[in-house]
């Protein structure tokens, strides 16, 4: 339900949780206007009394609410210091009580409200949905036009504008028009990123990376080819759903990082990466304001890309009750809103130990496809020195990749990577010659593969999981059922 659905059932204490106040308050008058109810707020601009309105005793402010007319919505903003109070809390909730005969809405606006155990039933907490793609468009040709300038790059401006509060938006395209006398695209996301990397817990990435940097990993990339399209509105006419995402598990450094990049890339949507362990917030309600907040930046920018990254670190925890269920609230909500989410944002959940990661986010119809990442095979450890000798700025035509990749059998991505930089630190430092074949061999001989070392076992470990659930051979046509003819994806570096 949403804000006007609450005022018209007669809920008489919403909690409207946003760092817009101007722009709440604003929507709050509209609402009071369409449903043609009296508007009253608190502190008041026009409160002429020498007593101040934030010294004013938040007890009569509670009971200022009931001295309005009645079918009235009651604005009060920056309440929630007072709401700790035993005496504030109780006549609260013998305010809300009388105000729900009379039609009066309290409707309280802050940034962020902790949880009050005692109004927990009388209250319902909102959250103030982003600024709408229409609110963005009039406020870039608002400003346009206040600066005398062309009216033009309206709809780019707009979509690089998505994810931000109108005030965030505004500063934004100032920036922009103050450095370029327009609206530019790559100077609103650069402002963009800042904002939403602000507090760490997500990271907007632009993705350089493309699907030909992946050594490997061929069935991944034809089951994201064909869903390149599927966001658009040919698509959505034609009745396909929107993709709704992917769980990437396997061995580390084959490829499952990169592959998120490069899938954003290829599929030309942003990338929001979610330090899932961030989320948690050492307030009470912390964690579920910001796992509200991250789903709503998400949401704002579709279509878009949501990269949880190593998801089993955040999730480890639902099935512990140490944190006072904490960890299962935020569990639960994102369990939800991937089931149920209506925009256009496509989930890629990377993991390394499927154990820590509950059954129910492994349940059919959470993603659209998981795939099992092993390690590459040999033609594609051929593909992934090529890969990383042309990054590397070397000519792969004068190595024998086929020996290389020979000697790497059980090697990771990420390792094979490593073995190229230790071989040219070492042509480096001796007399800044060329890379030879022999630094290679003389690397490659000095790094152990970890599969057969201590995550030998882990790596048997997630095989055997792989096997047992049962999940889609990727590399193997669609009529083959095993899993030990070939294994499910490979290659890659992460």
């Amino acid at each position: 339900m949403n804000l006007r659905e609450y005022v018209q059932a007669g809920y008489p204490a919403i909690f409207l949780e946003t760092p817009e106040e101007n722009r709440a308050i604003g929507i709050c008058q509209k609402l009071s206007q369409t449903l043609s109810m009296d508007f009253a707020i608190w502190p008041s601009s026009n409160d002429e009394s020498e007593e101040s309105n934030y010294t004013k005793n938040p007890v009569n402010v509670l009971l200022d609410g009931l001295k309005v007319k009645e079918n009235t919505i009651y604005c009060v903003v920056d309440f929630h210091p007072f709401l700790k109070s035993p005496n504030v809390w109780r006549t609260a909730k013998e305010c809300f009580r009388e105000a729900k005969t009379k039609g009066i809405t309290y409707i309280f606006i802050s940034a962020k409200f902790q949880k009050i155990a005692e109004l927990e039933h009388e209250v319902v907490i909102l959250d103030l949905p982003l600024p709408s793609r229409v609110e963005l468009e009039n406020l870039a040709r608002d400003m346009l036009k206040e600066y005398q300038l062309e009216i033009k790059n309206i709809n780019e401006a707009t979509e690089a504008a998505k994810g931000m509060t109108l005030e965030e938006a505004e500063n934004a395209f100032a920036i922009s028009i103050s450095k370029h006398s327009e609206l530019d695209f790559q100077t609103i996301c650069s402002v963009k990123k800042d904002i939403i990397c602000n507090d760490g817990i997500l990271e907007y990435e632009i993705s350089e990376q493309s699907m030909d940097s992946i050594g490997g990993l061929e069935k991944f990339k034809i089951w994201s080819q064909k869903r390149l399209s599927a966001f658009s509105q040919e698509a959505k006419e034609y009745g396909l759903p929107y993709p709704k995402g992917v769980l990437l598990v396997g061995i580390p450094g084959c490829g499952k990082s990169l592959s998120a990049r490069a899938l954003a890339n290829m599929w030309n949507k942003p990338l929001l990466k979610l330090d899932i362990g961030k989320l948690f917030g050492g307030i009470v309600g912390d964690t579920e304001a910001n796992t509200r907040k991250v789903l709503s930046i998400a949401e704002a920018m579709s279509p878009a890309i949501l990269w949880i990254d190593e998801i089993e670190k955040g999730l480890s925890g639902t099935s512990s009750s140490c944190d006072s269920g904490v960890s299962t609230r935020m569990f639960g909500k994102i369990l939800t809103w991937m089931q149920e989410k209506t925009e256009p944002v496509f989930v890629i959940a990377t993991a390394n130990n499927v154990k820590s990661l509950p059954s129910e986010f492994l349940r059919k119809g959470r993603f659209d496809e998981i795939f099992f990442v092993d390690l590459p095979n040999q033609e594609e450890r051929e593909e992934i020195f090529r890969i990383q000798l042309l990054k590397h700025k070397r000519k792969p035509e004068i190595y024998n990749l086929a020996d290389l990749a020979k000697r790497t059998s059980n090697y990771t991505g990420a390792e094979i990577e490593a073995i190229i930089e230790t071989a040219m630190f070492d042509a480096w430092n001796d007399n800044k010659r060329e890379t030879t074949q022999e630094d290679l061999i003389k690397a490659i001989e000095e790094l152990s593969p970890m599969s057969t070392g201590i995550a030998e076992k882990n790596i048997s470990d997630l095989r055997k999981w792989a096997k047992t659930v049962n999940l889609k051979i990727a590399n193997e046509s669609n009529n083959s059922k095993t899993y030990n003819t070939r294994r499910i994806i490979t290659g890659g570096v992460q």
